[in-house]
């Protein structure tokens, strides 16, 4: 059995820190497409290289934990339409070949009852699809009350719901949910 000394283990790790890993949901995107694609959409944050694993999942290694940090708050993030799942890369992950089981994904709420603009009613609204992470800067502060941006770690099995029922005295009403 090989066993890497704790020392090397610790600096293998550090290397990969600020990378995140991801795939796109439904459909494979070539790598040249996606190399360009989102070499416009992350210029402004830094430099990051994009590392191809097995069954469509790629491995986006950034300079720093502040690039990684930028590309995951101004997600969600799509190339030709197609969602672009990501998740930190994290140390003892499985070899990355078999998928995942749980992904993080940005939602946008809307259509969202006033009772619930407070911390405790969008978490309980987001919990119907998977567990509420965070949430966007303008939804913390309340200033856009048209909508609302939460990152939710959801099965990758699951179907994803667009509407989400909500009780109230005066009857159900619909959240819209992309």
């Amino acid at each position: 059995m090989a066993e890497l000394p704790e020392k090397v283990l610790e600096e293998g790790a550090k290397k990969w820190e600020p990378a995140l890993v991801g795939f796109f949901v439904g459909k494979k995107i070539p790598f040249w497409s996606l190399h360009s694609a989102l070499n416009k959409k992350w210029s402004d944050a830094g430099k990051f290289s994009i590392h191809i694993a097995e069954n469509g999942i790629f491995v986006f290694k950034c300079e720093s934990v502040e690039v990684r940090n930028w590309i995951l708050d101004n997600g969600p993030w799509d190339v030709w339409g197609v969602h672009l799942a990501l998740r930190l890369w994290e140390r003892d992950l499985p070899p990355i070949s078999s998928g995942f089981s749980k992904i993080t994904v940005w939602v946008k709420l809307m259509n969202i009852p006033m009772e619930y603009w407070k911390t405790k009613g969008l978490n309980h609204l987001a919990s119907i699809l998977g567990t509420p992470l965070y949430m966007d800067q303008a939804t913390e502060a309340k200033q856009m009350i048209s909508f609302t941006r939460i990152c939710v770690e959801v099965n990758a099995d699951r179907h994803f719901q667009d509407v989400i029922k909500s009780k109230r005295r005066s009857g159900d009403m619909e959240v819209k949910v992309e």
